[in-house]
């Protein structure tokens, strides 16, 4: 397959926005749509090598996922064990732990999910170094899943390919949306079946599912669609249903470009010589970016001013250029002489060498002590989403309803009584903070608790469907009566847990993209 300048200059589009926006820069809110970009072209790029493979049956699975070993696994690994590195020279115990349960996740190609389950809600997302790769756990599950698609389609379907993709697009388009509309906003962010569009959108340019056009409405073709992705990293901002159905903005754009943009005056732009260099770096770059500016926030503050947004982007391309020339280059300029089966085996060992470091260092992390015990003690707070007292503050699920858990039970928390004063509180998890402090301070009065995350108590109800269904209940009048059978301090006995003594996990930070997500770190490039 030929070498495209214009794609090299593309990467390099998506790239330096992402650094930007990552950096702090605010003046393109929609610079971490790159990865999107980036998922159209590696779906158009595979299915271009799968295809071409097939059509001289020269395609086999092993050798696929060698060149993708080779591609993609040693500047990885190599940053993550540097990670690791310096995360237990600088980290606390907490923050070394799931740094280290991330990158055994990361080392094993699920950290999507991994983030999905665990990423905080309340904002630590600038502090998580490894949260960028979310991304590549995404374009692995792709990997695996999407030549044994093609393959089935060649045997079974041969004059169905496109009709096909345009099938599976769609259908991982309505999936992502539904997902949105059900509040599962986080999994159709992080998972496979709900991004799977985007790298569909570019297998169906490599496979015709675009059609042919003359050169002049080629020309109006690709400049609208650099016209598309230039626009969304400006237009998109935070608050925005994303991926669906914004994302199609990007997606799009990149597809009219990659599809009719070889020639014209979007290659000649897209092929200068600065833009090809940073496309060709772009991995590196990616990869490195993120840790870089995650471990300067640990270090110096969340807010990075012009000249800390400079030296970060600066000491990344430094890092990015090093891995390129001394990593990415020669594995795959010299894995070429290397025999398959060598080449898979020593990458799963790699892969499940750093794995198993990682969680080793995740489990000695919890034994490390810290010397001052007033920084021991704050260092607890780390952990309060997981603790008991957490539990018997909010009880999520039951009489707080959040994104991972959007249960509410009504009779529980919120049935008014006839033998005493009766005190409703009604907002988000700060309503649900101070309830029981105004409980016990509050003995003789009856305190209802309506509260959701991240709702407002407003007037008329609206946002997602948890936050309509508990709002409506103070608001239209509609909580429960009188039980007589009710204990006199009604919010003490809702500290209890549930019988099968089975602790709902911390809520799920929705993740980049989310209206909560400030910096939004995006995925692998």
């Amino acid at each position: 397959m030929h070498y495209r300048n214009d794609i090299a200059g593309l990467r390099a589009l998506a790239v330096l926005p992402i650094l930007l926006v990552h950096a702090g820069l605010t003046a393109i809110p929609g610079g971490f749509v790159g990865v999107d970009i980036f998922f159209v072209i590696s779906g158009y790029l595979i299915s271009r090598i799968i295809l071409k493979e097939m059509e001289g049956d020269r395609f086999t699975l092993t050798g696929f996922y060698r060149r993708r070993a080779l591609r993609i696994l040693p500047a990885l690994l190599v940053m993550l064990m540097a990670v690791l590195a310096i995360g237990w020279w600088r980290l606390f115990p907490q923050d070394m732990r799931d740094l280290s349960w991330s990158a055994a996740a990361t080392a094993l190609s699920g950290s999507n999910i991994w983030f999905w389950r665990t990423v905080n809600y309340f904002g630590d997302a600038e502090l998580t170094p490894l949260l960028h790769t979310w991304s590549l756990g995404v374009e692995e599950q792709f990997y695996i899943f999407y030549p044994l698609l093609l393959i089935a389609l060649r045997r079974w379907l041969p004059r169905h390919i496109v009709a096909a993709l345009w099938v599976i697009a769609a259908a991982s388009l309505a999936a992502g949306y539904g997902l949105i509309l059900v509040n599962k906003a986080q999994a159709s962010f992080y998972l496979l079946p709900s991004r799977a569009w985007e790298l569909a959108l570019g297998g169906l340019i490599a496979t015709g599912g675009f059609p042919a056009l003359g050169p002049r409405l080629r020309s109006i073709a690709a400049w609208a669609g650099l016209a598309m992705v230039v626009a969304s990293l400006f237009v998109i901002e935070e608050g925005m249903a994303f991926p669906v159905p914004w994302a199609l903005l990007p997606c799009v754009g990149t597809a009219l470009l990659i599809a009719y943009g070889e020639t014209g005056g979007t290659a000649r732009l897209l092929s200068l010589a600065p833009m090809r260099f940073v496309g060709d770096i772009s991995y590196s770059l990616y990869l490195w970016h993120w840790p870089v500016m995650a471990f300067w926030r640990f270090e110096r503050g969340l807010t990075l001013d012009a000249g800390e947004m400079a030296a970060t982007i600066a000491i990344s391309f430094a890092l990015a250029i090093l891995s390129y020339r001394l990593i990415e280059r020669p594995f795959l300029e010299r894995g070429k002489a290397w025999p398959t089966p060598r080449v898979l085996w020593i990458a799963l060992a790699a892969m499940i060498a750093v794995a198993a470091v990682a969680a080793l260092l995740a489990q000695q992390a919890k034994n490390t002590r810290i010397a001052n015990p007033e920084v021991a003690r704050l260092l607890t707070y780390l952990d309060y989403d997981e603790s008991p007292q957490s539990y018997f503050q909010f009880r999520r699920g039951v009489c707080m309803a959040d994104s991972a858990l959007p249960t509410y039970d009504p009779r529980t928390c919120a049935t008014r009584r006839t033998d005493r004063p009766n005190i409703m509180v009604m907002g988000d998890s700060h309503a649900g903070h101070i309830v029981q402090a105004l409980a016990e301070r509050m003995p003789d009065a009856n305190v209802l608790r309506l509260t959701a995350s991240g709702c407002d108590p407003i007037w008329p109800v609206e946002g997602d469907p948890r936050c309509t269904r508990v709002m409506a209940i103070g608001f239209e009048g509609r909580t429960p009566g009188s039980r007589p059978d009710r204990a006199r301090d009604p919010v003490g006995a809702l500290a209890r847990r549930p019988a099968s003594g089975a602790r709902p996990r911390r809520e799920a930070f929705p993740g980049p993209g989310h209206p909560r997500h400030r910096l939004r770190p995006r995925g692998r490039i």
